[in-house]
């Protein structure tokens, strides 16, 4: 099996994440780092223990031909420019979420894409946390028949834990002309990205979204979504506890999903954070109770959605998170905020 050779581009925060996956990995090396910052990215291979080629420059970083595959860690508003250029130098991509800014970026993605015969996803790491995967597989076995509403809460509060932020991780999230939406385009995308694939594409959308002073707090929100060709329900809140400390070894939010069908109930106790002493994934049928003690660390989707683009492009499998997929997605994250700006349902197409 060919050793893929892989560079990163971005080594702020959410590097911490994405990379220890691809560093773990055996069929694959990481061979370059890119980033603005010429000393973030050197102290991030000292981190990683790793001797990379590193580059400030973008342009020069892609031009690479030793390269096979990049991961691309930078603000939304640079994916666009960043993915096809990427492709126009016939490499791999995967690129954090969200996909880009506007549907027409994303028409001008699958044009590329069209043209090539690189692979191209965007990074989900939530398709890969075991307690999701064990859902999807239970919901697909049809343990609980026919789901009919999934219910997923999501809460900021405090954290006092050690995982460090950079100093301008989230100026550009603050920055209406960079950054379409607040909390609900930027972490949203995990939630819905995560309903999709549980349930099928939406079809509807119906939502109200809170503005507040900080332009990512958009706590309290709610969204409900109608599941195409199905009798199937999405309903996510957000809220806020910004006095309540949240245990989590990560962000300071927690999330609960709840998957009702017609046979039985699952839950998912926990993502991000570890807010609840219940085990990671129960199912109820009825009188009966089963939970499942499975790794539930937040850091393992990441990892394995790693592993899962290095296989990709080993094995020429198909990918998850594609273009057609994650444009589902993009439109559902954009179709929230239309869908409360206008106070109407919005229809995907």
């Amino acid at each position: 099996m060919k050793k893929i050779k892989v560079g990163i581009v971005g080594c702020g925060a959410i590097s911490q994440l994405n990379v220890p996956g691809y560093l773990e990995n055996s069929n694959c090396e990481i061979i370059s780092l890119c980033d603005t910052q010429h000393a973030r990215a050197e102290s991030r291979s000292e981190q990683w223990g790793i001797s990379p080629k590193i580059y400030t420059n973008f342009d020069e970083f892609i031009s690479d031909k030793e390269m096979d595959a990049i991961e691309i860690l930078t603000p939304t508003f640079l994916h666009s420019e960043q993915i096809i250029k990427s492709l126009n130098q016939k490499k791999h991509v995967s690129c954090q979420k969200p996909l880009c800014t506007t549907l027409d970026e994303a028409e001008k993605i699958k044009t590329t894409l069209n043209e090539s015969k690189s692979k191209f996803r965007i990074t989900e790491n939530y398709l890969y946390y075991p307690p999701i995967i064990k859902a999807k597989q239970l919901i697909d076995s049809g343990a609980i028949g026919e789901p009919n509403m999934i219910r997923i809460r999501h809460l900021r509060g405090k954290s006092s834990n050690s995982y460090r932020l950079e100093d301008d991780t989230n100026v550009w999230r603050r920055d209406s002309n960079k950054n379409p939406g607040g909390g609900l385009y930027d972490g949203g995308w995990h939630h819905y990205a995560t309903a999709v694939h549980l349930a099928g594409e939406i079809s509807k959308i119906s939502a109200f979204v809170s503005k507040n002073e900080d332009f990512i707090d958009e706590t309290p929100s709610s969204t409900i979504f109608e599941v195409k060709n199905q009798k199937c329900l999405v309903s996510i809140d957000y809220a806020s506890s910004p006095e309540m400390y949240l245990r989590s070894k990560y962000y300071s939010v927690d999330e609960f999903f709840e998957i009702i069908g017609s046979e039985g109930t699952i839950w998912i106790t926990r993502c991000t954070g570890e807010m609840l002493d219940l085990p990671p994934l129960m199912i109820f049928n009825g009188n009966k109770s089963t939970h499942y003690q499975i790794d539930s660390d937040w850091i393992s989707g990441f990892k394995g959605a790693a592993h899962a683009f290095i296989e990709s492009i080993n094995n020429d499998s198909p990918i998850d998170m594609n273009i057609d997929f994650s444009t589902h997605v993009l439109k559902i994250a954009l179709g929230v905020y239309e869908s409360s700006n206008t106070l109407q349902t919005v229809t995907i197409s």
